[in-house]
């Protein structure tokens, strides 16, 4: 539901802040007020095309805020929004759109900035604008199609309509992946052969690679790293012209163990003394060990060399590491299975086929019986409806037809296209909506429809612009009757220049023009009961304190007994 609307610098309006109650809310005001500058504005938020031209002249931005409450019960509001990763705020979604005079726009939802598109996905699901050029909601098959089964209760059907369609389709892509040549699946199994023996063949282990590199690093520099540890060695044993390390730790611990005899402190000294002494014994004799196994076959390194040429060839065609030469063998020898079992697996491939289009064969015919009958009870209460509305002679009826495989066949939401058909006289034959030239009478037709489907729509708010356009005064007071209705299941907000129509509604706002010296200016005040009375009766014609007027407004207001 809209709880709040925020315009800035839009058109007229400079800045505008309007709080909506529950129910059903009426817009008045004089023609070229404003009235559908807030509704312009509302479409903006929605996602509609908008344009630098739309910028009150002086201002360098416009900026639309609107705070929506989001109902449990509003799933695909719920689910989009888990999508983008954006959270309710206390059950609401505020929503935001800025225009710059660059062209450059910015839109907002809950502070985390969309796209347009993005905005537009949401707002078909928080609010439906309908107007005389504003009815993609109800001209589009698609959207005829999903009122029918909301109408019907068919989600579960719809459902597993949905999941057998994606089911055969993979089933069918499966089918059609086997279906290979004979001469594509033995070039195919020649190249894997190819692969596979060569990667067999170099016998590799996994993570070899690094210990190879390892060894061909210490056997590239084998003459230096002797060089270093013999000398290392011959400091630590002696051997050479002067005392090793060894030897002079020896004397070291010899005269200190003479001075300990006469000072008990130096025998900390002298247990370091013998520590030292031992490691560097150890050391000595480690190194000797060491040194006399890096005595290695002259063949050695040229052996390492080859081994890791070939293993770089591998890895230059087949992966980066020896791990990933070793993954693509497993893949290759698992496709290489496959070719060789292609005829299996083609059969039992196209015999899943035939069992999911069977079954989705059978959801669908069990889908469409029962939107033919759907149908059927849907057209009978809209056009009872349509004649409550002034349109006596009123024939509606929905068209429920499946679709050949050339026009497309199996869908996911079944083989059916389902059409609205309406006529307006008394043997006229009916025709499409998208081909009713009065505005007047698709709004009724949509509101008749809303009537209908109040209790399953999915959408908190129904925006409806001027619906009292071209009606007479009785069909004003049959459309508000209908929209008074409306709102105990949603939030109605309405345009309207018919006094009957906002007399019906819960609470009204009026929004006027005021011209300046410098510039016009539009507002809108929510009215209180002695305001109404006063609005209503302008609405009836009055052009100032006119008692009749007066009273009749006050009849009105009173007959209709608005909750607030």
């Amino acid at each position: 539901m809209l709880v709040e609307l925020s315009i800035q610098n839009i058109a007229l309006i400079e800045h505008l802040q309007l709080q909506f109650g529950p129910g059903f809310v009426a817009l008045t005001g004089e023609t070229g007020a404003g009235k559908s500058i807030i509704l312009d504005a509302l479409g903006l938020l929605l996602g509609s095309r908008g344009s630098s031209d739309v910028i009150r002249h002086g201002a360098d931005r416009a900026l639309v805020d609107g705070v929506f409450r989001i109902d449990k019960g509003r799933a695909e509001v719920h689910r989009i929004l888990s999508e983008w990763g954006i959270e309710l705020d206390e059950g609401q979604v505020v929503v935001s759109r800025e225009l710059h005079t660059s062209g450059r726009t910015v839109c907002r939802v809950n502070g985390r900035i969309v796209t347009v598109q993005m905005l537009r996905d949401l707002g078909n699901h928080l609010v439906q604008r309908q107007g005389q050029h504003d009815y993609q909601g109800l001209l589009r098959s698609e959207d005829q199609m999903r009122m029918l089964d909301r109408f019907a209760g068919h989600d579960p059907l719809v459902a597993r309509v949905e999941s057998l369609y994606h089911a055969w389709q993979e089933a069918r892509q499966t089918v059609s992946e086997l279906t290979l040549d004979e001469q594509t699946r033995s070039r195919e199994l020649d190249m894997l052969e190819f692969q596979i023996r060569e990667i067999e063949q170099a016998q590799l282990t996994p993570d070899e690679e690094e210990p190879l590199l390892e060894e061909r690093r210490k056997l590239q520099h084998l003459d230096r790293i002797l060089q270093h540890l013999e000398a290392a060695t011959r400091a630590l044993d002696g051997a050479g012209p002067a005392n090793g390390a060894v030897a002079a730790l020896a004397d070291a611990h010899r005269e200190v163990s003479s001075a300990a005899a006469y000072v008990a402190e130096l025998d900390e000294h002298l247990q370091l003394l013998e520590t030292a002494q031992v490691h560097a014994e150890e050391a000595a004799q480690s190194l000797a060990r060491y040194i006399h196994r890096l005595d290695v076959s002259p063949g050695r390194l040229e052996e390492i060399e080859t081994r890791y040429a070939l293993i770089r060839s591998l890895e230059r065609k087949y992966g980066a590491t020896v791990n990933d030469v070793l993954q693509f063998l497993a893949e290759a020898r698992a496709r290489r299975e496959e070719l060789l079992n292609v005829d299996t697996r083609k059969a039992a491939a196209e015999q899943r086929l035939q069992a999911l289009a069977a079954e989705l064969q059978g959801a669908c015919e069990a889908l469409h019986t029962s939107r033919a009958q759907a149908a059927v009870d849907l057209a009978a209460r809209i056009e009872a409806v349509l004649r409550q509305l002034d349109i006596p002679n009123a024939s509606f009826a929905i068209r429920v037809e499946r679709r050949s495989e050339t026009a497309g066949g199996y869908g996911p939401h079944g083989f059916d296209s389902v059409q609205y058909l309406f006529s307006a006289n008394r043997g006229e034959a009916q025709k499409p909506l998208n081909r009713i030239a009065s505005g007047g009478e698709l709004s009724r037709t949509l509101l008749a429809l809303k009537s209908v489907l109040s209790e399953v729509d999915e959408v908190d708010t129904l925006v409806f612009d001027e619906i009292d356009t071209g009606v007479s005064g009785s069909a004003a007071v049959r459309i508000a009757e209908q929209l008074s209705a409306l709102a105990r299941n949603q939030q109605v907000l309405c345009v309207t220049h018919a006094a009957a129509i906002a007399a019906r509604a819960t609470e009204q706002w009026e929004v006027q023009k005021t011209d300046t010296a410098d510039a016009t200016t539009t507002t809108a005040r929510r009215l209180d009961r002695e305001e109404r009375v006063l609005a209503v009766a302008r609405l009836l014609g009055s052009e100032g304190a006119d008692d009749t007027a007066v009273e009749h407004a006050r009849a009105l207001l009173h007959t209709s007994r608005p909750e607030r």
